[in-house]
């Protein structure tokens, strides 16, 4: 009998374990700049694992004293690379792209640095 308890639990144990792997953050870094020329913002997505780069939803969001304001959104392409128009954009400004689903477990969410557009 205790043996079989000692065995359930080791097994339990066991699944979690492999559970917690097949659902691990596969880290994912994004990337911003403003182009003025083009009145553009761009940046990447990057990360180890293809299926976090292509297709990962992109939203831009201005900082503003109420909190941040959604300015625009873009998927990125099979590069990892995006691009929002914005025309007379002036303030601060982030990316982020949210954590979304993937056959090793999800792709963590990031938010880009600051970009300060005069």
């Amino acid at each position: 009998m205790r043996r079989r308890l000692l065995a359930l639990v080791v097994g339990g144990v066991m699944a979690f374990a492999a559970m917690q792997v097949a659902f691990a953050a596969i880290p994912t870094s994004i990337s911003a700049r403003y182009d003025a020329t083009a009145m553009h913002f761009k940046g990447s997505v990057s990360s180890d694992d293809p299926e976090c780069v292509a297709g990962r939803v992109v939203r831009l969001f201005k900082k503003t004293v109420n909190g941040p304001e959604l300015q625009g959104r873009d998927r990125t392409n099979t590069a990892g690379r995006w691009d929002i128009e914005l025309m007379e954009a002036h303030g601060k400004y982030f990316a982020w792209t949210p954590r979304a689903e993937a056959m090793d477990g999800f792709c963590a969410s990031d938010r880009s640095r600051i970009v300060d557009v005069m």
